[in-house]
């Protein structure tokens, strides 16, 4: 349930898991419910591997999580894909706005209601292995010549705030490793399910990689702007929790993939969700 909304009813559909048919989360949600959720508009850039367009059709991890919670309440509205900080003006200016893939910190809790997760990953700095340096401890990290993150993210602004100065905006994340591969940056901050997208564009392999320090989970969620209603904010959980419950969302999951089994070089007490 939609955290905040303790004793509103949830949800419609049943489902079957071997031979025994189980409620969904969705079974009770009135059709008021249904209604303003489906009424709502979602926004989101192209920012592979999470969301982008392929044959003129919405794609990603992200993308195909949404559009599973979305079949499950009968949303059927175009979800519209813009530059990220027009994505971020109208999420703080109009009502009825969901945006997705979005990084949950502590800086944006209170500005947004917050669905999900709708991807689970794992995030930290990556070197070549080839190319490693000097670097033993957080303090050191100031003093390589460039890390590259996503430009305007969370990332980013979490770094800045820690202090950090030797930061390389990118803003297509697609040519992170190659910016890595030729030397134009000497740390990349990416997620697990990035790495996993974008060594299939390359000739390298997680082998050429190595985990230098971990900033833990960086979950990412469908925000809502502060203005969405109460009933159309227990659809859409409800409606993840359709999915969860009868597998669909560990599918998608499996199938982009999620490098594990990596231990950091060290560890310290920076984290993105500061």
């Amino acid at each position: 349930m939609f955290r905040g909304c303790m004793g509103l009813v949830i949800a419609v559909c049943v489902f079957v898991v071997g031979n025994v048919v189980q409620a969904s989360p969705l079974d009770e949600l009135g059709p008021e419910y249904l209604r303003n959720a489906q009424n709502v508009t979602l926004l989101t850039e192209d920012y592979p591997p999470y969301n982008f367009i392929e044959s003129d059709e919405l794609r990603g991890v992200g993308a195909d999580v949404i559009q599973a919670m979305a079949s499950a309440i009968g949303y059927h509205k175009r979800m519209e894909v813009l530059p990220w900080k027009r994505v971020m003006l109208r999420l703080e200016d109009e009502a009825e706005i969901g945006v997705f893939s979005m990084t949950r910190t502590p800086q944006r809790e209170e500005m947004y209601a917050w669905v999900g997760p709708i991807v689970k990953a794992r995030v930290g700095l990556y070197q070549l292995t080839e190319r490693r340096s000097l670097v033993h401890s957080v303090q050191g990290l100031r003093y390589v010549e460039a890390i590259g993150v996503q430009a305007g993210g969370a990332h980013e602004q979490a770094l800045l705030e820690y202090g950090f100065e030797n930061l390389e905006p990118i803003f297509n994340q697609s040519s992170g490793i190659q910016m890595l591969a030729v030397g134009r940056i000497d740390l990349l901050v990416s997620s697990d399910i990035e790495l996993f997208e974008q060594l299939k564009k390359t000739e390298l392999t997680l082998d050429d990689l190595e985990l230098v320090y971990s900033f833990g989970r960086g979950d990412l969620y469908l925000a809502f702007s502060k203005q969405t209603s109460v009933s159309a904010l227990t659809a859409w959980q409800a409606a993840y929790d359709h999915i969860v419950e009868n597998g669909q969302f560990d599918m998608i999951m499996e199938k982009y993939g999620m490098i594990g089994d990596q231990y950091p070089l060290f560890e310290g007490d920076l984290s993105i969700g500061q």
